[in-house]
């Protein structure tokens, strides 16, 4: 359908039946529809033919010109990736259509009344923002349609968040289209992602504009059916939001027959045909006054050219012109905002807290305060607001930064994810040292919130990025860390008592006016809250789901708290948070007395996300496990007879499953959405809160906290056991895991699973001992039920060892994958091929931690293994010497490697074919290990086929492509092809610094490998400018001792010594030598080429005799590895025969000066000729 305005009346047509003084008061009401509907449809009768904004309306209100828009509303429109632009291009068409109109009919300054169903609502605010903004002189002709718009009517909208399950239903329900769509490529749920972000901005950017309207909500309160189950689209919470200065009122029918009526006198009709005719009552006197004041403020605009209006607006509920804060405008100041929480839409008070905090980080006498660093303290003791302070702090203040972000500081490793996250926004890398240095080098302003900064023993000031710019808050219930506020700190009590009851009432939903009585029973309940925000908010909403009423509350708490008081000690909770944990036994008591599937389900998860890390915890969790049960219980249905008899037997054997009840259902009955409705529930009892959309949720650190305080130590046993299973169900291991989304999956997992671990430790029994075989053994036939503990305990043990080695977390990773490699080679044996997949990954976690005599021991007995058991040519056992392969190149094993893999790429090319994906990274890796052997051309030849390959089939800019252009370079470099090699590797580097980061590892590689190619074409400075920040960002994505950080320290020293900076040179390849024993070994050949470039660097300096030392150490240890047999062994002996020939003649006369004084001379020949020790370098 295309975009577009029509008429549905005139107000020439009702002239007539106008009285002469009515003449001049025409109001435009323009109605928009919603998702799937048209300008007419949307709002007819289907039984009926009725359109009563053409037969009803202008019957009711004369004055009224009924106009209504049209636009692209279809599914496929709105469902995918660029839903955003398609939002704001038909808002920019309704401004410009009704601009346009209004200008033909000479009525520019007419009120306007929007009528809005569904999507159309987020049009029109879309809309009223953007024409909010046209203020300049070029377009101020659409700034008209902001100043003359009076009111909104929002029919189904929804301003925070809806529910996706009901949105997809009603759709795919209506659209064929938007079917076909979804099963073609599945991306419903990214787009819904999307749409999310998408509301969330829109809402943000409406919210300072809301009073210039009046505004009146309407909600649905008939379930829509989807054939299989019902239910609303919009929520009442999201669709009428409760705001002062706003109408709210239900609609008796379902959300697509809100908008529709057939008769006049029904209840709902009446209601939005009231509030219309005072809308068009009052609008032309309010909108003429605003005009007059808005023509004045633009004419005193235009006389300073160096000033254009930031926008004013006209508050509608007091009478007074007032400043708009235009979030759309200034959104692109503000270009990463991400504050702690979302602020409540209820947020009430602190407006002093606020004033104090803003004059400490924006001092009136300093205009640049902005530009030093600034810290301030907020401390309180919990369910004071602090969090919810500083996010108000930050949206009140946005337009002042252009950054804001969030470090949760609740332990070490939720900041580090932290910084990380910041990292990788920045474009660095995603580690804790890109995102501190990335902070450090902004030079536009910005905020970082240090939340729930509470354990004493957080190193705080280590989380201060370095420099003297932005401004940090900090949240801690500690208030020994208001040393840390250099801007000041401030205590966050109880609320005011006004304040307090505000709150309470308005969460309560209690109409105004309050009279005394009602005041008087909420001023109790406040003070027995000690008019703490959160114990506010969970009261109120006790009130609001009419588990109790206002007057009896009080009842019901005290005897819940009298109840927590007779608890064992062990069980009480400290006296500060006592006030709150027993507002929240009062909704687990009324959860548990509901006694329903949805109020079990939401207790369970409460339970389970106790033991889960308090913050961002992910919705698909529990979807995922759901889903992969349901794949697991379908694949044993679909298994051949026998083995589904097998699967009985088991079953039978098997202690009953650890799971929560909606993971422990059967295939009929397992279903991902009882997890959505139970976290509903427990949503609207406020104890868990969305992060700004539905993919996860949070819960207050107090909350959480009563929520594991609550069990008693059996329940926090099982409950710890419970939460820790449900975790691993969500986790696939290889192959079933692969692709993006997975990856990031698991990165989220990691708070929740070390917070898991920390409760409920994997401990299994060492069976490696020989009561311990006996023990197997008899379990084999008298206890299989043991076997299949063994086995449940080693799955979750190789998951959580996955999760870690995949993070880069070898240390833990190698604890629970040897746990898994014991049990299966104890159980199943080493020619297993599970236990040759788990020693394969142990064997990767080794190489991890440098550990690579383990690791090769390891990837010898699965060579071995497979070889016997599949055969020396089969995939998987070409696979293990593929492998092993490349340990023993990057162990300094040369000869082994080059043996090994030269068998296994003949094989491969045999069995698999030359252009087989293994074939190609096999030969790869020979291409590598051939240039270590000086075979340079056998090398570049090799990558050269293996990339013309690649290139084929993946793509030139995949990253395995990617990596064999990085080798065809190096062995370019070593052929002395110097331009070829510098354009190779700089494709390479340019492209994964856009895919991966700038500070990423391989990234950082790529940059060292073309400062290498540099140094060779003379480009010193240019080479030196990369090793210097390359070693830097390797030093903080990495550490110190880092391989690739050694080999630019190596690079750099050579520049330094090609440039003649020789004292530079040395102090620094003597320490890399000495990180490098440390970290590869005495016999590495990195070591002994270090060793060798030393040599060379003193032979450059004339010192002879210390240029023969450290060639006879090099000499020495090329012969542990190497063996003479390389041609690097033959490079150093003619090396170190040249410069004895060079030391000879100094030898002689030092000979002759010792014959004629032997006393001064001889203790100076022992030392300078007596054996080295290999520490000495």
């Amino acid at each position: 359908m295309p975009s577009g305005l029509l008429h549905l009346n005139t107000v020439e047509f009702n002239q007539a039946r106008v009285n002469r003084e009515d003449r001049n008061a025409s109001v435009d009401i323009v109605a928009v529809h919603g998702l799937n509907e048209d300008m007419i449809e949307a709002w007819t009768d289907a039984e009926t033919g009725i359109l009563w904004l053409r037969n009803f309306l202008p019957e009711a209100i004369p004055v009224a010109r009924v106009l209504t828009f049209g636009y692209d509303a279809s599914a496929s429109s709105f469902y995918s990736a660029g839903w955003a632009d398609t939002i704001q291009k038909h808002a920019h068409t309704l401004v410009a259509a009704l601009q346009a109109d209004r200008s033909i009919e000479g009525c520019d300054h007419r009120p306007i009344i929007f009528v809005c169903h569904g999507l159309g609502g987020i049009l029109v605010k879309k809309a009223l923002a953007y024409s909010a903004s046209r203020t300049s002189a070029q377009v101020v002709h659409l700034y008209t349609i902001f100043v003359s718009t009076y009111g909104i009517l929002f029919f189904g909208t929804p301003h925070n968040r809806t529910d996706t399950a009901s949105w997809f239903a009603l759709e795919s329900t209506q659209s064929s289209e938007l079917r076909t769509t979804i099963q073609a490529d599945g991306q419903f749920n990214t787009a819904l992602n999307w749409n999310s972000e998408t509301l969330e901005i829109i809402t943000d950017q409406f919210a300072p504009l809301m009073k210039q309207f009046h505004i009146f909500f309407f909600w649905e309160e008939v379930q829509t059916s989807f054939g299989h189950r019902s239910g609303f689209i919009v929520e009442e919470s999201s669709a009428a939001p409760i705001l002062d200065n706003t109408e709210r009122s239900g609609i008796d029918a379902t959300h697509s027959r809100m908008v529709k009526f057939s008769e006049t006198n029904s209840s709902s009709y009446r209601t939005i045909i009231a509030a219309l005719t005072r809308y068009c009552r009052e609008a032309p006197r309010v909108i003429a006054h605003r005009w007059e004041v808005a023509l004045a403020a633009l004419a005193r605009a235009r006389s300073n050219e160096a000033f254009e209006l930031a926008g004013l607006a006209f508050d509608i509920h007091n009478d007074r012109l007032f400043p708009c804060d235009h979030s759309a405008s200034r959104r692109s100041h503000s270009k990463h905002f991400f504050p702690p929480q979302e602020t409540a839409a209820d947020f009430i008070g602190r407006e002093d807290i606020s004033h104090i905090l803003h004059n400490a980080l924006f001092p009136p006498e300093n205009t640049s305060s902005i530009n030093r660093q600034r810290k301030f303290v907020v401390y309180g003791m919990g369910g004071s607001g602090k969090t919810q302070f500083c996010s108000k702090f930050a949206r009140d203040n946005q337009e002042q930064y252009w950054a804001v972000f969030t470090i949760h500081a609740t332990s070490v490793e939720t900041a580090k994810n932290s910084f990380a996250r910041i990292g990788k926004i920045g474009g660095l890398g995603d580690t804790e040292g890109a995102g501190k240095y990335w902070l450090s080098q902004l030079e536009e302003p910005w905020l970082l919130i240090i939340d729930n900064a509470d354990n004493p023993d957080l190193d705080l000031a280590g989380l201060f990025p370095e420099g003297d710019r932005g401004h940090i808050l900090i949240t801690t219930r500690n208030p020994d860390f208001r040393s840390h506020g250099t801007a000041g700190s401030v205590e966050l009590k109880g609320l005011k008592k006004q304040e307090a009851l505000h709150l309470l009432l308005k969460r309560a939903d209690v109409p105004r006016p309050w009279d005394a009585s009602t005041e008087a029973a909420g001023n109790e309940i406040t003070r027995t809250l000690g008019y703490l925000a959160l114990a506010l908010i969970q009261a109120g909403t006790s009130i609001f789901r009419k588990i109790c009423d206002l007057t009896d509350y009080l009842n019901f708490y005290n005897h819940y708290r009298s109840r927590r008081r007779a608890r064992p000690h062990s069980m009480a909770a400290p006296e500060d948070d006592d006030i709150v944990y027993s507002a929240f036994d009062f909704s687990m008591n009324y959860l548990q007395a509901k006694c329903t599937v949805v109020s079990q389900d939401a207790v369970e998860l409460l339970n389970i996300v106790g033991f889960y890390h308090f913050e961002h915890i992910r919705v698909d969790i529990f979807t995922r496990a759901v889903e992969n049960r349901l794949r697991a219980l379908a694949s044993s249905a679909n298994r051949p007879t026998h083995s589904r008899l097998l699967g009985a037997i088991i079953t039978r054997l098997q202690p009953p499953p650890t799971l929560p009840q909606f993971l422990r259902q059967d295939l009929k009955t397992l279903h991902p959405y009882r997890v959505r409705r139970a976290l509903h529930e427990l949503y609207s009892l406020s104890l868990i809160s969305y992060d700004g959309k539905d993919a996860s949720f949070s819960l207050h650190p107090l909350v959480h906290t009563w929520a594991r305080d609550r069990l008693d130590q059996r329940e926090k046993a099982l409950w710890a056991q419970i939460a820790l299973n449900t975790l691993t169900e969500s986790i696939l291991l290889p192959p079933d895991d692969a692709g993006e989304i997975h990856g990031e999956f698991r990165k989220d997992l990691l708070p929740h699973l070390d917070a898991c671990l920390a409760a409920c430790p994997i401990r299994i029994s060492d069976y490696r001992s020989r009561l311990g075989r006996l023990q197997l053994s008899y379990a084999k036939f008298f206890q299989q039920t043991l076997l299949l503990i063994i086995r449940d305990q080693a799955l979750n043990a190789g998951k959580c060892g996955y999760v870690y080695a995949e993070r880069g977390r070898f240390g833990e990773a190698t604890v629970y994958l040897s746990m898994v490699k014991d049990v299966l080679v104890e159980t199943l044996g080493y020619e297993n091929e599970r236990t040759m997949i788990a020693m394969l990954g142990l064997a990767g976690t080794y190489w991890g931690l440098g550990r690579l005599e383990e690791a090769i021991t390891l990837q010898k007995r699965v060579v071995e293994a497979r070889s016997k058991v599949f055969g020396p040519e089969h995939r998987e056992t070409l696979l293990a010497m593929d492998q092993l392969g490349r340990s023993y190149w990057l162990h300094g094993q040369y000869h082994e490697a080059l043996n090994l893999q030269q068998l296994t790429t003949d094989r491969m090319k045999a069995v698999l074919g030359s252009d087989h994906d293994d074939t190609l990274t096999a030969l790869d890796n020979l291409g590598v290990t051939l240039g270590s052997w000086h075979r340079f051309q056998e090398s570049m030849e090799i990558h050269q086929q293996v990339l013309l390959s690649r290139e084929k089939r993946l793509g030139a800019t995949d990253l395995e492509t990617l990596t064999t252009m990085n080798n065809l370079a190096m062995a370019l470099l070593d052929l002395k092809r110097l331009d070829e090699a510098r354009g190779t590797m700089h494709k390479v580097y340019e492209e994964r610094k856009l895919q991966l980061g700038k500070e990423h590892p391989w990234t950082l590689w790529a940059l060292c490998n073309l400062a290498k190619i540099n140094i060779e074409l003379g480009l010193l400075q240019e080479a030196e400018y990369m090793l210097v920040d390359g070693i830097a960002a390797g030093k903080r994505s990495l550490s110190d001792n880092h391989l690739g950080v050694l080999m630019g320290c190596g690079e750099l020293a050579r520049v330094y010594a090609r440039q003649g900076r020789f004292d530079e040179a040395e102090k620094l390849t003597l320490d890399t030598i000495q990180r490098l024993e440390k970290s590869r070994g005495h016999e590495h050949p990195d070591s002994v080429y270090a060793m060798w470039k030393l040599a060379q660097l003193y032979e450059l300096q004339d010192k002879i005799e210390k240029a023969v030392q450290a060639c006879e150490v090099a000499l020495e240890r090329v012969n542990m590895r190497l063996t003479k047999q390389h041609p690097f062994c033959k490079k150093i002996e003619s090396k170190l025969c040249s410069l004895r020939n060079r030391l000879r003649p100094k030898l002689e006369d030092a000979l002759i000066d010792e014959r004629r004084d032997p006393e001064q001379h001889e203790d100076h020949v022992v030392r300078q000729f007596k054996a080295r020790s290999q520490r000495t370098w």
